[in-house]
């Protein structure tokens, strides 16, 4: 199938609908937590020559300034499927709504693509994968950056026990498409799509990420982000602060150790070979 004929994530209204609403949230305190990674992933592609990088869910832009210092020379283009997200990037640099599953641009135009913390989102990644693959010139190079293992505060239960308790309606996004964060959420799954996708040189690495959140911190963004934000707001503004009250009062008493998130960030870059179709 050509770009114009592949179908979308059939889970694209899903994602919309999550960070469409949250996208100040998500600049003000998920995005420069995922920064540093993104870096790392930006580093290990060394883009000191590329002349055109493609950054696919850039979100809003956090990371494209520091891919346009690490590419002096290169036309950086930035692209996400949720407007409300891509209006907030850096209004210097070109920015694209686009299904990463559907990309919107010809083939074989850009040195490198970028794709961090994005592939998961996707109900079918391997088809995205094949499409960046398309979009590289000859010897071009693509990185990516996926969760592994993970583990959440254990503080994070007690939101869900007063969300329940309060009767907040099931987290919305909880019943859509399946998506494909099960394909690439390790560094054996993720050698083994890159290759499948059609991608040489693959290489990955995985970072263990702790995470101890400073008590306001923690409730500022459950308050603010994800499934308990989205439960939440199903709540009137006076069910609301009363369970925010309760989870607050609880978190209080916990020990610093059930505030640490823990995960595993796998950076994978690859590079499409010069025989590749």
């Amino acid at each position: 199938m050509n770009g114009a004929e592949r179908p979308g994530s059939a889970n694209a209204g899903t994602i919309v609908a999550m960070y469409g609403p949250e996208a100040a949230g998500y600049q003000e305190i998920w995005a420069p937590e995922l920064l540093p990674f993104g870096r790392l992933l930006v580093d290990a592609l060394a883009l000191d020559d590329s002349t055109a990088v493609l950054e696919v869910g850039c979100g809003v832009g956090l990371l494209l300034g520091y891919i346009a210092t690490a590419a002096p020379n290169a036309t950086v283009v930035g692209a996400d499927l949720t407007f409300d997200m891509l209006r907030r990037a850096p209004a210097r640099f070109r920015r694209l709504v686009m299904d990463a599953q559907r990309p919107a641009l010809g083939g074989a135009r850009f040195d490198a693509v970028v794709a961090p913390f994005m592939l998961f989102h996707l109900t079918h990644p391997l088809e995205a994968l094949t499409g960046f693959r398309r979009l590289l010139r000859s010897g071009g190079r693509f990185g990516s950056a996926t969760f592994g293992l993970r583990s959440p505060p254990p503080a994070l239960a007690v939101w869900t026990e007063e969300l329940d308790a309060a009767g907040a309606a099931e987290d919305p996004a909880a019943g859509g498409p399946a998506d494909g964060e099960d394909r690439v959420n390790s560094a054996s799954k993720m050698a083994a799509i890159l290759g499948e996708a059609g991608f040489d040189d693959v290489t990955t690495q995985v970072v263990d990420w702790d995470r101890p959140w400073p008590r306001e911190d923690f409730m500022r963004w459950r308050a603010t982000l994800g499934p308990t934000h989205r439960r939440l707001r199903s709540l009137d503004e006076g069910a609301r602060g009363r369970c925010i009250a309760r989870v607050r009062a609880r978190v209080e008493s916990l020990p610093d150790e059930a505030l640490i998130a823990r995960s595993e960030v796998i950076l994978s870059t690859a590079r499409r070979g010069a025989g590749n179709r």
